[in-house]
């Protein structure tokens, strides 16, 4: 079939010829918009979290209060006085949770794992408030249909999820050689010539 040496491709053995791109070699430019994205995804949850705990008197009430949809009964059931206590635990978990995977992904820490966990979290936001319907949404600049910041946040961290920029400009670059063949791959990524 011929030497085929293309940078940017792998043979596939018994393929017909095909290639498949490897997906990791990159520019240098587009390894620096996805590192950008990234940082920039993790200072909206750090910031978001960090002004929660100064905030002192946050809670989710407000937000649950508010809240429609096919699950908007289970988010209310969270508001009652004998619920307290669970209302309490979300609201520590969202708080500690947006704090974590912000500084991880400022830090290209776990970026994978932290990815996870920030689409868990907005798939929460999402289905509390969901933009089904061409209405002015409670708390909200604008008018939504179906896709909204929480939305658009969660498809730059399916980007990040692709390509493992922690590895590229992050802690993960020096975590990876040391606990990397330990690690499943859907946490730390495919090994690639580059990262």
């Amino acid at each position: 079939v011929g030497n085929h040496t293309h940078r940017d491709s792998e043979f596939i053995p018994g393929g017909s010829g095909l290639k498949m791109p490897k997906g990791h070699d990159l520019s240098g430019a587009q390894k620096f918009c996805l590192v950008i994205l990234r940082m920039a995804i993790g200072w909206h949850f750090l910031s978001e979290g960090i002004g929660k705990i100064q905030s002192l008197t946050w809670s989710s009430a407000g937000y649950l209060t508010s809240s429609f949809g096919p699950f908007s009964y289970l988010f209310q059931e969270m508001l009652k006085e004998e619920n307290a206590w669970f209302l309490h635990i979300a609201d520590l978990m969202v708080t500690y949770g947006l704090i974590v995977v912000g500084a991880g992904l400022l830090l290209g820490l776990f970026t994978r794992l932290g990815c996870v966990v920030g689409l868990m979290l907005l798939a929460l936001f999402y289905v509390s408030m969901p933009p089904w319907e061409w209405t002015p949404m409670p708390g909200t600049e604008s008018n939504y249909l179906i896709v909204n910041k929480n939305i658009i946040e969660a498809l730059g961290l399916l980007i990040i999820l692709a390509f493992p920029t922690g590895r590229f400009a992050g802690l993960d670059a020096l975590l990876y050689p040391l606990i990397g063949q330990y690690m499943p791959e859907w946490l730390v990524g495919a090994r690639s010539k580059e990262a």
